[in-house]
């Protein structure tokens, strides 16, 4: 039968096929009679009506989903119906779709919390919510209310990490007391992080480690209240980068012990003498009290250079520092018990850990925390991040900043600010012109004498200053011969002859006691220069 059909429709061709399909409805119709039409009628209305229906909610939903930036499958599924449906087939039934609010990376979607839900069983169920909703895997965040039956399902439809987070320069004034920008997370949200704490940042070769001590370091090279230190024992290979940007740069296992000794038996207690003289138990953290940032990059070369006894010792100096404005960064690519002692782990305030190799390093650094998320050997790859401190104590993936060496390089510290003008002298008032000469008396005559001839020789150099005067009157007499212009620590160390340690303490001594004045970063005057006095 159906080859009979097919072979006379072939030979019927497309216009006899038409002309056969329009004679049939003809003979249809004649068949059915008046009451079959009416119903063909009222059935056709129907489908028109239906198919009416659907385009205009079609066009409906279409120009919602331009309106709130969203794919149209996702704009589809938030209708009130579409929610209904998939929270039952879900087993989220209760969960009440509200208001949608649009926001930079996607939306907000208020929820009341019915039947049996709970908060903590909506966020234990996030990912059934994800594939009912057909969003990527971590696109959905559920946030709380004041109301306990009241939450925020926040959907990110647009990645913002899908791209290197690019550093955002201040603006403004810095200081060591703001957060400073470390990493943004999925939904576009910055996180900050506090520059006055001990910080271990670990992560291996090629996690993107240097950037972030890039990131770190740079608010402090802006802040007129705060002073970068590098350690650097790798041949000052990463330290080089540092170079105008940090008051020191140590790059030997001998200079970290001379600047070990330094700092526990001259600046600490010089800080400890600024704190009493104030009366305060707290650093103040000012420009002419700036903090100081000791960054130690790879960790692990120190603790392999320094004998027991010194490493006792650094670990006091660990303990101390805090108290005194004086904060350790500590980096390292080798997260192992040997590298990372309780010592040094028990003292940090914060922990920034970038990708791992393996789970062991992530036990190492977190401990138990490990068994509760905190797996940085987990972690996507390059520059992604977990920050663990008091504002942050939920593993969060995010992704942090990327500040390359050559854009570090053009960060500029605050200039000095130039010296004042000094006032203009007073106008001498001039008496009136007598009438007649003065007399001069004879005697006083033969006693007057010209003045020497002027000489072209040129005066001879001042000696140097001998050994024996101290420290603090030699670098007095050095900046009294600056004058106004100002002289710095390393032009102090060539006019005395005396170490740099030595002209530092001597320095902060002149400060403390009010004979000498910093008008920027590394240009001292004395206080009774006119320069000074401005700037004091």
């Amino acid at each position: 039968m159906s080859d009979s059909v097919g072979w006379l429709l072939e030979q019927l061709g497309p216009k006899g096929t038409a002309v056969l399909l329009v004679l049939g409805s003809l003979l249809l119709f004649k068949m059915v009679g008046k009451d079959g039409r009416k119903a063909a009628y009222r059935a056709a209305a129907r489908a028109v009506r239906t198919m009416t229906s659907t385009v205009i909610r079609y066009v409906g939903i279409t120009l919602w989903s331009a309106r709130m930036r969203l794919p149209m499958r996702l704009a589809y599924r938030l209708q009130p119906e579409r929610w209904r449906e998939m929270t039952e087939a879900r087993k989220l039934v209760g969960l009440k779709r509200g208001r949608i609010r649009r926001t930079p990376m996607g939306v907000d979607v208020r929820v009341t919390l019915g039947g049996s839900l709970t908060l903590e069983t909506l966020n234990a169920r996030v990912k059934d919510l994800e594939t009912g909703l057909g969003t990527r895997r971590g696109a959905i965040r559920i946030e709380g209310a004041d109301k306990a039956n009241k939450a925020t399902v926040r959907i990110t439809v647009r990645n913002p990490l899908a791209r290197p987070v690019k550093w955002p320069e201040p603006t403004g004034p810095v200081s060591m007391t703001d957060a400073a920008s470390l990493s943004m997370n999925p939904f576009g949200e910055w996180t900050e992080i506090d520059l006055q704490q001990r910080i271990l940042i670990v992560g291996a070769s090629g996690s993107g480690k240097s950037s972030v001590q890039r990131v770190l370091s740079a608010p402090v090279v802006l802040a007129a209240d705060g002073e970068l230190e590098v350690w650097d024992l790798k041949q000052g290979t990463e330290s080089q980068h540092y170079e105008g940007k940090a008051a020191v740069r140590i790059t030997t296992a001998d200079e970290a012990r001379q600047r070990l000794d330094w700092w526990m038996d001259v600046e600490l207690p010089r800080r400890a003498d600024v704190m009493r003289r104030r009366g305060t138990s707290t650093w103040p953290t000012s420009p002419e009290n700036p903090d100081r940032i000791v960054m130690v990059d790879e960790g692990a070369a120190l603790i392999r250079a320094l004998s027991e006894d010194e490493l006792a010792r650094f670990f006091t100096f660990l303990e101390q520092a805090r108290a005194f404005g004086v904060y350790l960064w500590w980096a390292t690519q080798f997260p192992k018990s040997s590298n990372l002692p309780t010592e040094l782990r028990s003292q940090m305030s914060a922990v920034i850990a970038l990708k791992m190799r393996r789970a062991s390093e992530s036990r190492v650094v977190f401990e138990d925390l490990a068994k509760e998320g905190w797996t940085p050997h987990r972690l996507p790859g390059k520059g992604w991040l977990l920050l663990l401190d008091d504002d942050h104590d939920e593993p969060e993936e995010t992704r942090a900043v990327w500040l390359d060496e050559t854009a570090f390089r053009r960060i500029a510290a605050p200039a000095a600010p130039a010296p004042a003008a000094p006032a203009a002298p007073p106008v001498p008032t001039v008496p009136p012109m007598p009438s007649t000469p003065p007399r001069i008396p004879a005697q006083a005559e033969a006693d007057f004498e010209l003045a020497p001839p002027l000489s072209l020789t040129k005066e001879p150099e001042p000696e140097p200053v001998p050994a024996d005067v101290p420290v603090a009157d030699a670098v007095r007499a050095a900046l009294a011969e600056a004058g106004t212009a100002g002289t710095t620590p390393a032009q102090l160390q060539l006019a005395t002859g005396r170490g740099k340690s030595q002209v530092y303490s001597a320095l902060q001594q002149l400060q403390d006691d009010g004979d000498a004045v910093r008008v920027g970063k590394g240009r001292y005057v004395l206080a009774n220069t006119e320069a000074g006095e401005v700037s004091a």
